[in-house]
């Protein structure tokens, strides 16, 4: 209704404009033509006058101007530019100019000069001056007549605009409540009401084909996750059952058991281990095996933790079980004082699907009482021998459990097997729909953008930002279940030259933001560069993301060594974390902020623990709220060091 208004408006006041200019020029000429014509008749009548020098008779014919009241003044000049006659008889001299010119608009009048010819002779020239009231009154005439042929024609264009306003509005109103409607409710078989078979009806038959289309798009996917989540739910309690099964046996077992993470976090212990130990289950549980069985600090021979802390160590860069001799260890009793025993340990390594370290079997072999009673003989090469077989059984014996352990890890494989191959399938056949769905709304946004209000075009793209999440989402499923399968090429790399590029990478993320960077030489590591430059990705990008409310952010990046480890840390000071759920970090789907807050898909530090766990090292973080927070992950250097 306003275009139309405005579009009637401008091209009245433009035709009214051309039409008064017109009439306005064509005026101005009718007027000059007027009074020469009447300038003409006076100088024929005055002839006679000028000839014989009859100043009366010239007034006389000067007179006969009263008629016209615009009229302000005229005179006649004789041949010499001298004022011979004028009218009104007693006007001021000054009032007309002091010699003829040529004829002219001037000083708001018009003046009119005509010559008095007689024969071939001039005599002389007659002037005559006018107001331009005559203008005046038609400008008034015309701003009165153009006021009210504008107002007559908005008030049409009004009328009609009402009259036509709904043909138009009425269906691309109905379009925008049903977006807004299945926006809402998340209802599709919702349907556009079709008004007619013009272009809005168009519209309105590709909108409803479109909604047909994501219904049934929809109930696909829809019946899909639940077949997926039915077998994975299935494939879950299996591997529960199984890894319950597995549990039980191992606290059954007569022997020693520990069940430690690659971070030498306890799991499980057997109930013979407790017994020995004199602790509980429930002390144990989470722990770091050297926070539970420190060394005696009163003995200085007392050094079982040392050889079996490098033992396990071993068994996290072969994946291969290790075997100690009988070690010395003491064990601090619920009084608090340390009895003297003696152990005979072995380490043995649980695989996953993808051959990398699960768990590590940690069973011993109490062997106090044995030793003990062959110390007073241990002078005896007899008894020495004795000992010496004895011991080779006990460790045969060892082997033999080992060998058991080892059965049991090749159940747990195939099923963590099966479990990744299912979740790859999942996230795989997943992706086909939502392609679909980004596919017909970017159709409909190139086709009827134009068509739609700002409400639906915002519809179409909460949609689409809808789809691109949930593919992001199956992408990062994807790379994780992937990760598990890619075998891991290890070389040396610098790992300063690989910050860089990661954070070049992130230039496009941080443009505009204030950050400050601190980071510390790094040394060079062993290995699989891909897989390494993920971790720093995932790392310093959560870095960047969750210090966005700080101006300016700081970031830190370092290393410590710490015994045969390099220990890696990103530091920032951003919005940080709980610690009491610094246990869900690295699960998979566990995001400790909302969506809304901070994007993201909850995969990223998983991904970070099981790259790093590949490559024998562990993953922690500390923070506190609103305090920034610090990421670590270690790895091992061992290597590193027998090769350079």
């Amino acid at each position: 209704m306003t275009v139309n208004l405005l579009t009637s408006s401008a091209v009245l006041l433009l035709t009214c404009a051309a039409f008064i200019t017109y009439e306005v020029v064509t005026l101005h000429k009718g007027m000059v033509q007027g009074y020469m014509t009447r300038a003409e008749i006076i100088a024929a009548n005055s002839t006679a006058a000028l000839a014989f020098q009859s100043e009366a008779d010239a007034a006389d014919v000067l007179a006969a101007l009263k008629t016209d009241r615009r009229i302000t003044g005229a005179c006649i000049y004789d041949g010499t530019g001298k004022i011979f006659a004028k009218f009104p008889a007693n006007a001021n001299v000054g009032l007309f100019p002091a010699w003829p010119t040529q004829s002219g608009y001037r000083n708001g009048h018009l003046e009119v000069f005509c010559p008095i010819v007689q024969g071939h002779r001039t005599l002389g020239t007659v002037y005559i001056q006018s107001d331009l009231s005559a203008l005046t009154d038609r400008y008034y005439a015309y701003a009165w007549l153009s006021a009210a042929i504008i107002a007559g024609s908005i008030l049409v264009a009004y009328l009609l605009s009402r009259m036509l306003q709904k043909q138009i509005s009425a269906p691309i109103v109905a379009l925008a409540e049903t977006a807004n409607a299945i926006s809402k409710q998340r209802d599709f078989s919702v349907r556009a009401i079709k008004f007619g078979e013009d272009e809005l009806g168009l519209l309105t038959n590709a909108f409803n084909e479109m909604l047909a289309e994501i219904q049934k798009l929809n109930a696909t996917l829809e019946q899909r996750v639940q077949e997926r989540t039915a077998q994975l739910e299935t494939a879950n309690v299996e591997l529960s059952r199984s890894r319950a099964v597995l549990e039980s046996l191992f606290k059954s077992l007569p022997g020693l058991f520990l069940v430690l993470t690659p971070e030498l976090k306890i799991v499980t212990a057997s109930d013979a281990y407790l017994k020995a130990t004199m602790t509980k289950r429930e002390n144990l549980m989470g722990r770091d095996i050297f926070e539970v069985f420190p060394d005696n600090p009163d003995d200085p021979n007392a050094t079982g933790s040392s050889n079996v802390r490098a033992s396990l160590n071993r068994v996290l860069q072969s994946g291969e079980p290790d075997t100690l001799p009988i070690q010395k260890y003491d064990v601090r009793r619920p009084d608090g004082v340390f009895e003297e025993r003696f152990w005979s340990p072995i380490n043995s390594p649980v695989l996953g699907a993808d051959h990398r370290i699960e768990y590590i079997i940690h069973r011993v072999e109490d062997v106090t009482d044995f030793v003990k009673q062959q110390q007073p003989q241990k002078n005896s090469i007899g008894d020495d021998n004795g000992l010496r077989v004895q011991m080779e059984r006990m460790e045969a014996e060892i082997f033999r459990s080992s060998q058991e352990v080892q059965a049991a890890n090749e159940k747990l494989q195939v099923a963590n097997k099966e479990l990744e191959a299912f979740s790859y399938s999942v996230s795989h056949d997943l992706r086909a729909p939502l392609r679909h769905v980004d596919g017909f709304v970017d159709l409909l946004r190139k086709q009827s953008a134009e068509k739609l209000d700002d409400r639906g075009r915002r519809y179409l793209d909460v949609i689409a930002a809808s789809a691109r999440q949930m593919g992001t989402l199956i992408d990062d499923l994807l790379v994780f279940s992937r990760m598990s399968r890619t075998d891991l090429r290890r070389t040396k790399v610098a790992s300063e030259s690989l910050v860089h590029e990661v954070r070049d990478a992130l230039q496009g993320e941080i443009n505009g933001r204030r950050i400050v960077w601190k980071m510390d030489s790094l040394p060079q590591v062993e290995a699989d560069a891909p897989m390494l430059r993920q971790v720093w990705a995932n790392l310093i990008g959560n870095a960047v993301k969750y210090s966005r409310t700080r101006d300016p952010a700081e970031i830190e990046i370092g290393c410590n060594t710490v015994n045969d480890e390099f220990v890696f840390f990103v530091r920032d000071n951003g919005v940080g974390f709980d610690m009491q759920y610094v246990d869900k970090l690295f699960g998979v789907f566990q995001r400790l902020h909302r969506a809304d807050e901070f994007e993201g898909t909850g995969i990223g530090l998983a991904n970070v623990r099981r790259i790093v766990s590949r490559h024998g090292g562990r993953t922690w973080a500390e923070s506190k709220v609103d305090g920034g927070a610090t990421f670590f992950f270690s790895l091992p250097k061992i290597s590193n060091e027998k090769k350079g």
